[in-house]
């Protein structure tokens, strides 16, 4: 138990120093001039680099884990280009079925948290998420201003961040994000909503 302290211990500070590094840290924003897929690239590439480092620059039971894991590491990269292929091909299905696959391995999701950041970072008092729908008659309820219900999936269209049946919750970080994604609508017909995350509460983000 006290090896797999020590482990856990090493990988909590290898991730912090990564979490450091501006151009890998969420939430990410795609270099000008590349493609998305040119620029996950390009981000693999980095986050590669800080794991090489740290197997050169350290002799202990994680540099050796971490030497026999970047074969997996990088079968992980090629999963994920296949994942946005297949998106932005069109191939929904296809894209959803090899992220699943791709997260299956246990070496992979046993540790998925640890490239999370919290919520709270992202939504809190001081910076909260907005929520803005557009509606020709009147929002009398809290529930409107939340995605569409799952158990009423099949009205939910396709849109820029998520595909047809699945309902989403669109937020951002300030209103005027809100707004230009919803077209520019005419003031007087949206709502607005602010979501903010409590202190206490431990969700991530990945």
């Amino acid at each position: 138990m006290h090896i797999q302290q020590e482990l856990d211990e090493e990988l909590n500070n290898l991730f912090d120093t990564i979490r450091k590094k501006s151009s890998i840290r969420p939430p990410i924003e795609i270099e000008k001039n590349l493609t998305l897929i040119d620029d996950f690239a390009l981000k693999c590439s980095k986050f590669r680099g800080c794991l090489v480092d740290y197997i050169q620059e350290n002799d202990n039971r994680l540099s050796l884990r971490l030497r026999n894991r970047l074969r997996a590491v990088d079968i992980m990269q090629k999963e994920i280009v296949s994942c946005l292929e297949c998106f932005l091909s069109g191939d929904i299905k296809s894209a959803y079925d090899s992220f699943e696959s791709m997260l299956e391995p246990r070496t992979i999701s046993r540790h998925i948290e640890n490239i999370c950041i919290p919520l709270s970072d992202l939504c809190n008092e001081d910076k909260p998420l907005f929520r803005v729908r557009k509606s020709d008659t009147p929002l009398t309820s809290r529930r409107d201003m939340f995605h569409i219900p799952f158990s009423q999936r099949h009205f939910v269209r396709a849109q820029r961040f998520s595909v047809a049946g699945l309902p989403c919750l669109y937020l951002g970080t300030s209103l005027y994000i809100c707004w230009r994604e919803m077209d520019k609508p005419d003031f007087d017909k949206l709502y607005i909503s602010a979501y903010k995350i409590d202190k206490n509460n431990d969700s991530k983000v990945l």
